[in-house]
This record gives C-alpha cells, structure tokens and sequence, in this order.
C-alpha cells in the first residue's frame, strides 16, 4: 500500500469554529505555524451563538479586532430585555432588564471591562475570524474531516480526509487541538470520558419577518412565547434577534425533557410561528431549520498526551447566560499563549499540563450555570402553564384580589428574578480564577482576598492575587493623552511588569530579562510621572501590593505572581519567578 502524502506542521487544529479560528488567529500572530481543518464546507451558515461577552470580546480587543467586530455587531442598546408573552401581539407576562442595562447594574458591568455586551451572530463572526487568521499566516482548509489520529513522544500522526476527493494524507504536527464541537471526534479518539448526558431536542428556525412593532418597543435579543396552541415539540419559544428587527432565530422546544426527535413539515413550522406571533398575515420567510440538544456534559480532561480538547468538545451545556462560544474563545485565549512559549522554547511541556486544572473548573461551572438557569425557565413555563387549563387557572389568579392571587403574583414576581441571574451575570462571564495551577505563584505570607460573601454569579471578583484576571482600571500616558484600559498594556504574546513610584529596578530587571532573548516582559510604571498616570485613583485602591511592588501579567490577563514590595536583587528575583512559571532554567545573566 502506497504511503499517504504528509503534511508536517507545529500544530493542527480540528475545527473552525469560535474556538478553533481563534486559537488559529492568535498562534498565527505569535508567529507559529498553523493549520485549522474543518469537516464543513465552510464557516458557520446559521447564526447560531450569538452574544458577546465582556471577557471574549477581551480577546478580540487584544488580538485588534475589536473595532472590526462592532461595525458588524448590534450594540447593548438593542439586547435590553428579554420578556415573556402569550403571543408576540398578545398579553406580557414580564420583563426583565438584560446584559448590562438594568439601571443599577451597568456600573458593574462598565468597571468590569472597557469592552462592553454586543449581539454578533456565529454566521458573522467566524468568516471574520477565519479571514484574520489567514491574514495574519494560519492556513485554513475546509471539506476536510478528522478520521484518525497517533502520538508518540515527539509529534502527533492525524490522517485527514478530503471529502470532495476522498483522499487521505497524514498531518504530523507537535500539538494536535480538537475544537471540533459538542460531537468531538477528537475527543472521541482519546477515549476521554464525557461526564453527564443529553437531556433532549430543541429546534430552530432561521427566518426573516418585520417584527417591529412586536418588539422594538421592548428592545431585546430575546422574547419568550408561551402560548397554549403549541404542538408538543413546540411547547415554549423564543424570538432570538440576528438584526433588528427583521432577522430571527426562532428556538422551539418541546413540553418535556422527551429525547425524541421530531421533524416538522415547513407547513407545521410556518403555522407555529404565526401562532407564536399571533397574526398569521404576518410573511415569514423561512431561511434554514435545524435540530440541537441540550446538554449537561464535561469532559473528565481537556489533555492526554500532545492533544488537547477546546471549546464545546470539553463542555456542553444550554444557551442560558450566553456562556458557550464565549467560554470557548477564552479556552483559546489560555492555550494559545502556552503553545507558542512551549515552540518557541520559552517553556517547557509542563506549561501545556495546566490547560485543564485553569480550564476544566471554569467550563464545570459554565455548564452548571447554563441547567440550572434552564430549570428556572422550565419552573416558570410550569407556572404560567403550557395548556389552557393551567394557563386560564394562573392568569384568573395574577388578576384576583385574593390571598391565592397575591402569592401567584408573588411566585412569578420570584421566578423572575431568578432569572434575573441569567441576564445580569457579569460575574460568571468575568470570574475566571487560576488558583490551583502551577502557572501562576503566590508568595509566602501573601493572602487571598476573601469573596465569600459576594454574590459570584452577578459581582466580579477583583483582585491582583496571582490566578485572578488582572483588573481594567482607567490610565493615561499624560494629560493631553486619551485613556487607555490597564488590559491594553497587557497580553500580546508577553508578559506584563506592573510597579510605581521607586520600584524602577523592577523595569530594569525586566528589560534585562527581555535582552536575553529568553522571554519578553514589557515593564511599565504607574504613578505621578510615571509611564501611566493613575486617572481615577483605581489603580492605587486595586494593585494589592506597595508602590514598590510589583504585579506581573501572563499575556492572556491572568496574574501570575505580585510581590508586596522592592527586594534586593530584582533581577534574580523575577528570573527565579519565571522558572517557575514557564518550567524552564531561565538565566538572569
């Protein structure tokens, strides 16, 4: 048998994806050689993930995509309720404030990040992604599907498919990442148990009608329909908006937690929707359906050997919080990083070993989250009812002067604010900490803030202890200069040296480090005449640690070490940190 053709790479990555074009974007910009192969014929034709968090966008912002995202993305003024109806010209059941806007809650959202909540569909996003990882030297293919894969100590062996010509040929690459979704092949491959299971269908529809006068009085990125003339398989849905407002996904799901499927004819589908919209002269042009499942799964690891699992591959889990493609596209922010120090001898594999203890508890958490908050909705369709009966029975009850009518009201006024964790959460979108990994240290006498009495679903944990997200605070190089966020100073492939005033010795170290050629560390003073003046004073009230101290970043934002005051020998202290950071025998000469 002839030998198949072999490609030879520093890393391959299977899937292109929120995670997988990611990845490939930011090793690319790291000057590492990568291909992204994807089983599609091209990048996402739904919209699908749609919301765009603070922290994803972090990333986007780093890798200087930020503003190329916001001319496509629909901005949080338009995402500012998510609401519950008969029918979209019928009775309201509730509303809420969402992502952000709730009044009393955008301060926390506006300290948290200089990114703010926008509404990017995946359909938008990933040709963008795709395109800036091509620009920036990834090479990208589709068509192409994942069939087996082999690793020894030295490389991974992954024989691919073209499906348009039916020929295989062998990728032999350092790394080998599967980011190829909740049906990961890879992971599959890797005999890498999946903990948990599927709970059962939904179905989506991609449509375009004029909705407007339905919702843009009541802007929101989703708009619940509950109403009694639903088949089973459509027993509660939502208008998910892709552009206002004449562009929806429109996500049906069924009365139970049945597992099986159902496949409605284009005229079931057209009749539910303008059920759903309560006038069925409304014209409905419907754009695609699909089947999903929710899910309650994690993977036991996201490593065996070389290969790595990414994204929907190693967490699986509903859209509730919004928390998917978002958690995926910060999986990559953490990895990305670590391979190319790892290629570029900055680093040992053992900084490879710490993919799963920083990112297995954050994807657990996410998935968590995401069923906990799809059981409020489930106890809040149980509570308005999904047949005529039950829903005649609640609705007598919310208008009635009696005790029952006063604790029904009661019961949905409660649920709703439960739900309130979904909308308002921008502590489980930011609250990503590290503590138990070897890529960050913590100095002895050196104490952990102490958040157990903060609310973590909706407040952000702010702190620079080594493992937390370095916080935004606003700077500026002088006074005739615009702000600049502390998260701009950072990242890039680098690591990031933050002191004050007499702590210069902490910049020359720093500097000497970067001459060696070994690993760069951008050093930077905030203070009085320093590098950054400190505009609002935050910096002061947040760095943890004296004026001579130092707090050093990993270059995806996350603190590594913070050290309270100047030492004697800076140099030989930071090499030392360093060593233990990356695993490698750093020399400080």
């Amino acid at each position: 048998m002839a030998e198949l053709p072999e490609v030879v790479i520093p890393v391959l990555i299977i899937g292109t994806g929120p995670s997988g074009a990611t990845l490939a974007l930011l090793l690319a910009q790291m000057g590492i050689k990568v291909l992204a192969v994807s089983k599609h014929r091209g990048t996402a034709n739904t919209p699908r993930a749609h919301l765009v968090n603070q922290r994803a966008m972090e990333v986007f912002r780093d890798a200087g995509l930020e503003e190329k995202f916001k001319v496509q993305a629909t901005t949080s003024e338009y995402i500012q309720h998510i609401s519950w109806l008969n029918t979209l010209n019928g009775e309201e059941y509730g509303r809420l404030w969402s992502f952000g806007n709730r009044p009393d809650a955008k301060g926390d959202y506006e300290l948290s990040s200089p990114c703010l909540m926008s509404d990017l569909p995946q359909s938008l996003m990933e040709p963008m992604l795709v395109a800036e990882a091509t620009n920036a030297g990834a090479e990208i293919r589709f068509s192409t599907l994942f069939v087996r894969l082999e690793q020894n100590a030295t490389s991974v062996r992954t024989t691919l498919r073209d499906r348009l010509t039916g020929q295989e040929f062998v990728v032999v690459s350092k790394y080998l990442v599967g980011a190829d979704g909740a049906r990961s092949a890879v992971l599959q491959a890797l005999n890498i148990p999946i903990i948990g299971r599927q709970l059962n269908p939904a179905f989506n529809v991609h449509i375009k009608a004029d909705l407007a006068k339905y919702i843009a009085h009541r802007p929101g990125s989703l708009t619940w329909v509950l109403n009694t003339d639903a088949p089973e398989w459509s027993a509660a849905g939502n208008f998910r908006m892709v552009k206002p407002w004449k562009e929806f996904v429109v996500s049906m799901h069924p009365v139970n937690k049945d597992t099986a499927t159902f496949n409605p004819t284009e005229d079931d589908i057209r009749k539910r929707l303008h059920q759903m919209i309560g006038d069925d002269t409304v014209d409905i042009e419907i754009l695609s359906t699909f089947s999903w499942s929710i899910n309650d799964q994690v993977a036991e690891r996201w490593q065996d050997g070389r290969v790595f699992c990414i994204g929907d591959a190693a967490h699986r889990h509903p859209p509730i919080n919004g928390l998917g493609s978002n958690t995926s596209i910060s999986d990559a922010f953490n990895l990305s990083w670590k391979l190319a120090y790892v290629l570029k001898d900055f680093a040992t594999p053992s900084l490879l070993d710490t993919l799963t203890p920083e990112r297995k508890p954050v994807g657990d958490g996410i998935v968590r989250r995401a069923n906990e908050g799809m059981e409020v909705h489930r106890t809040l369709w149980g509570l308005l009812g999904l047949d005529s009966e039950t829903r005649k029975k609640t609705t007598d009850l919310l208008q009635a002067s009696t005790a029952a009518g006063v604790q029904t009201r009661e019961s949905l006024r409660e649920i709703l604010e439960t739900v309130d964790d979904e909308v308002q959460a921008v502590g489980i979108q930011m609250n990503q900490v590290y503590s138990e990994s070897s890529a960050v240290l913590v100095e002895p006498g050196d104490v952990a803030p102490d958040f157990t009495s903060l609310n973590a679903l909706k407040k952000v944990k702010i702190s620079t202890y080594p493992g937390y997200h370095l916080p935004h605070v606003w700077l500026a190089a002088n006074g005739l200069t615009p702000k600049i966020s502390s998260l701009d100073l950072c990242g890039k492939g680098s690591f990031t040296l933050f002191t004050g005033i007499g702590g210069e010795a902490w910049i020359q170290a720093a500097k000497h480090l970067s001459a060696q050629g070994q690993v760069q560390v951008r050093g930077i003073t905030i203070g009085f005449r320093c590098d950054y003046i400190d505009c609002y004073r935050d910096w002061s009230k947040l760095r943890g640690v004296e004026e001579t101290g130092a707090v050093l970043v990993r270059p995806d934002h996350f603190v590594a070490w913070r050290i309270d005051k100047i030492v004697e020998d800076p140099v030989e202290k930071l090499t030392s940190v360093l060593r233990h950071i990356l695993g490698k025998h750093i020399t400080s000469s």
